[in-house]
């Protein structure tokens, strides 16, 4: 059977046509080589309208760019001259470039019209009398000079020049522009007109050969659609009936008789392969558990190479090895580090006493003091008998680290450090007050609203600075304690900051 399917195969192979692609070719090529010209010339029509259209738009865009890029530049340089450290003055120079390189974009607008030639000019004119004001301007009011004035009242003189060169020029584009769009408006009906006469004929012509090619095709891949049928329920005994064409569709009636006879050649081999294919699966199993446990082994034991105690032991190494060179200082401040350290990673709970609080709060005061020397100072203000209360882990150091960083560390003549706590029958009061810098009412409302909803806080919306400690803080009372525990914060600019927490309990 096999052998007579392969020889009827190669029979017709060799009397072989390309019947089918010659008819399409046939009934298409017209329709193909008309539509290409009228597609190329659409094309052509439609880039032309794009790129006139698009030329208009940008360089309107290009005007309203420099526009907004001055603006910005006079607004930036009147806040300098109000209050200079609102201002970063790099971001003054760096517009400054930037303009001069707007600036370039805009001269070919000169060629463009008479008009927009003339108010470019003038705008280039100005420009170079107005940047140097501004340098000017901003040199003499960053040197502490009182003459700043009178180059800023230039520098806006001459910027109302500039505003009145560019909303002109400006005008005069939109002006153009609108007679560009009302040309190419004209111009895109023409070619959408065009178009669809054109897509009408193709699909005319498109239907015909359709038509053409399904009537030679369709009932021989009936008879195949109707044999496949059997084939797919486990009727591999069906019979193909023979097609006299030499076109495509005997070549697919030859090569699914073929498959029709592979098929049951290859059926009795399916249960050996799949038996093959079970036993191997089965190795595969065994090979990759054994991998598992391999890698298991291999992160246990660098597991046990990473353990903590490998670090605080050589902490201790190097504060031994400080004693006995007898630098005291060294030594204390590793210690205090490995204090702070263990403190992090101790896995006793969430909850520890003040006092061991205090003293990591202390320990890392103290650490601190050997980077600030005098300009850090610190008041601990807690009786000894509330010392014994139970508070959350890690609850005073994030406050007092907020309090160096944000409120000590920026003022130059340092400032103190107040850690106090009162227990008032079943609560406990705790203060972390500082003299620093502080912060403005808007930062303090914005910090405060985080506060007041700590578990819908998300870090990247918090204010930089002590909002994402303070936040940390809220977030873990909310989660220990719901309503019952309360933080407050209060500021005042260039006075300092007290954040007050209130936990009940406290025995």
């Amino acid at each position: 059977m096999m052998e007579q399917v392969i020889s009827e195969r190669s029979t017709a192979r060799g009397r072989f046509s390309p019947g089918i692609q010659a008819k399409i070719l046939i009934c298409f090529l017209v329709v193909i080589l008309a539509f290409a010209g009228l597609a190329l010339a659409a094309f052509g029509s439609s880039a032309t309208i794009s790129r006139e259209y698009g030329d208009s738009i940008d360089r309107f865009l290009m005007v309203h760019r420099f526009r907004l890029g001055f603006n910005s530049l006079h607004r930036m340089l009147e806040h300098y001259i109000r209050d200079p450290p609102s201002v970063n003055v790099e971001i003054i120079y760096r517009s400054i470039g930037s303009l001069h390189a707007s600036y370039r974009d805009l001269r070919p607008l000169e060629d463009y019209s008479i008009h927009a030639g003339f108010e470019t000019r003038a705008i280039g004119y100005a420009l170079e009398v107005y940047l140097p004001l501004v340098s000017k301007a901003v040199n003499l009011r960053a040197a502490g000079s009182n003459e700043y004035f009178q180059p800023f009242l230039d520098a806006t003189r001459i910027q109302g020049y500039i505003a009145t060169y560019l909303d002109r020029l400006l005008t005069e584009l939109l002006k153009q522009s609108e007679e560009t769009h009302g040309r190419l408006v004209r111009s895109i009906r023409r070619t959408r007109t065009t178009i669809f006469l054109a897509a009408a004929l193709a699909s005319l012509l498109a239907i015909a050969a359709i038509l053409f090619v399904t009537t030679s095709i369709t009932g021989p891949l009936h008879h195949l659609a109707e044999v496949s049928n059997e084939l797919a329920r486990g009727n591999l005994d069906v019979s193909i009936r023979k097609v006299r064409s030499r076109d495509e569709v005997a070549a697919l009636t030859s090569n699914f008789t073929l498959m029709a006879a592979n098929l049951r050649t290859l059926v009795e081999g399916l249960k050996e392969k799949a038996e093959l294919e079970r036993l191997l699966h089965e190795e595969e199993l065994a090979l990759a558990k054994m991998g598992e446990a391999l890698r298991e082994a291999q992160y246990l034991n660098l597991q046990e190479q990473l353990k903590p105690h490998f670090l605080f032991n050589a902490l201790n190494t190097i504060a031994r090895m400080a004693l006995v060179e007898q630098a005291r200082e060294t030594e204390q401040l590793v210690m205090k580090l490995a204090h702070l350290l263990r403190a992090t990673l101790d896995e006793r709970g969430n909850m520890s006493t003040l006092g061991e609080e205090l003293s990591l709060a202390e320990s890392y005061l103290a650490f601190q003091q050997a980077r600030f020397g005098a300009r850090l100072r610190w008041d601990i203000r807690i009786a000894p008998t509330v010392r014994n209360a139970m508070i959350p882990r890690l609850l005073l150091q994030p406050l007092v680290e907020n309090a160096v960083r944000h409120g000590i560390e920026p003022k130059e003549e340092g400032g103190t450090i107040l850690l106090k706590a009162v227990r008032r029958g079943c609560r406990l009061t705790l203060w972390v007050v500082d003299d620093g810098v502080g912060m403005g009412r808007e930062r303090l409302e914005a910090i405060k609203a985080h506060l007041a909803a700590p578990a819908a806080r998300s870090a990247d919306d918090l204010v930089e600075g002590r909002g994402i400690g303070l936040a940390n803080v809220a977030l873990r009372l909310h989660l220990l304690y719901g309503t019952d525990a309360a933080i407050n914060i209060s500021s005042m600019q260039g006075r300092g900051t007290m954040v007050r927490i209130v936990l009940p309990g406290g025995e």
